[in-house]
């Protein structure tokens, strides 16, 4: 096995077909397919960004990719090159694409950072599984001239759509589901009833994105500063990539609809048998009906008795993140964020720092350190 850097456009183009072998068969890896990453690339990289595919070869064989870019900041002061995912723009659960053993890939590329390529301080690993990428742990992490951190990466909530609908629905918290059936009941006799609409072809899907966008900046959303429009880049990113994935069937924008009005809007991605909910926007001149918990409700339910395994809420961060997705959900997985220091050079005062502070109890992270 050997590794090799992609840093070019030309290059990165050139591992599509590979890439997409290795992405073929895991729900998992969405925010880590070619299409994904590509397109994050195109979008949200500045010019000091350099691009650093790392390609784990067997021979002419393409075994694996850890799609990275490396990005220069200072800490501290201190200047430094830190190694991150592509897909942690706008993406979720970043991940390598591998043949095989994950746990092995890593440790090829822990070796490669170690021996064959310097020129950096810090690897950036947020949302990872907390069992490990194989689920024997973390202990593989490299001890020596390393120094690890690690936090809470937050908790993915899902919904397993095993069984039937109504099997569903009688599992949940009685309040969620009375709190439904009345807001539903009360939308559906309303003059203008409620009607879902859903947009999966690519030549709509344009049009449907103008509309959620609108959805978006006539809310909280837009205030804020999130969501699919919060900047151009963003939108260009999404204007980019959901035709493409419409193409492939993966990509479907719904709306709940009142007299001809839209009131609230979803973004669903589509891999394998997973559904992943990515974005929710309402109108609030409709916040009484709570549309927006209303429309991903009937996604839900509308994905039972379908070729689907589970519908994925994705990763939510802090207390309360989110109880309009926990309080639907009937599983969750932990992700941790690890952070690798090299423990060289420069980055000497730094480590010496964090260290000092782990010893006065000032730090609440657990560490992996250098033995």
């Amino acid at each position: 096995m050997s590794i090799r850097i992609v840093d070019t456009d030309a290059g990165f183009d050139e591992l599509e077909v590979a890439w997409n072998h290795l992405t073929g068969e895991k729900p998992d890896a969405f925010f880590s397919t070619y299409d994904y990453v590509r397109t994050a690339w195109k979008h949200f990289h500045r010019s000091t960004d350099h691009l650093f595919l790392m390609v784990i070869q067997d021979g002419d064989s393409v075994r694996g990719i850890a799609p990275f870019y490396i990005r220069s900041r200072r800490i501290r002061g201190i200047p430094v090159r830190s190694i991150r995912f592509i897909s942690t723009w706008e993406g979720d659960r970043p991940r390598i694409v591998v043949s095989g053993s994950e746990e092995a890939a890593w440790r090829g590329i822990f070796s490669f950072l170690r021996k064959d390529f310097r020129d950096w301080e810090i690897l950036e690993l947020p949302e990872q599984p907390v069992e490990g990428p194989d689920g024997n742990g973390w202990s593989f992490l490299p001890a020596s001239g390393w120094h690890w951190e690690s936090s809470p990466g937050g908790v993915d909530h899902y919904v397993s759509l095993e069984g039937t609908w109504d099997e569903y629905l009688a599992g949940l918290d009685s309040g969620s589901r009375c709190d439904w059936r009345r807001r539903s009941r009360r939308l559906s006799s309303s003059p203008g009833g409620c009607v879902v609409e859903r947009i999966s072809d690519p030549v709509r899907i344009l049009d449907a994105l103008s509309r959620f966008v609108a959805l978006e900046r006539s809310g909280w959303k837009a205030e804020a500063g999130i969501g699919v429009a919060k900047d151009e880049a963003h939108r260009a990113f999404y204007e980019d990539l959901l035709p493409r994935l419409a193409a492939k069937g993966q990509a479907v924008v719904c709306f709940l609809k009142s007299g001809g009005e839209d009131m609230a809007g979803v973004i669903n991605f589509i891999r394998k048998d997973v559904i992943i909910g990515r974005h929710t926007a309402y109108s609030p001149s409709h916040a009484a009906h709570s549309p927006g918990v209303l429309l991903r409700v009937e996604c839900i339910r509308d994905a039972f008795g379908k070729a689907f395994r589970e519908f994925d809420f994705l990763t939510m961060k802090g207390e309360g993140a989110s109880n309009a997705k926990s309080d639907w959900a009937n599983g969750k997985r932990e992700t941790v964020d690890w952070t690798g220091y090299r423990v060289r050079g420069r980055l000497l005062p730094l480590v010496a720092a964090k260290r000092l502070k782990r010893l006065l109890g000032d730090e609440p992270c657990r560490r992996r350190e250098e033995r």
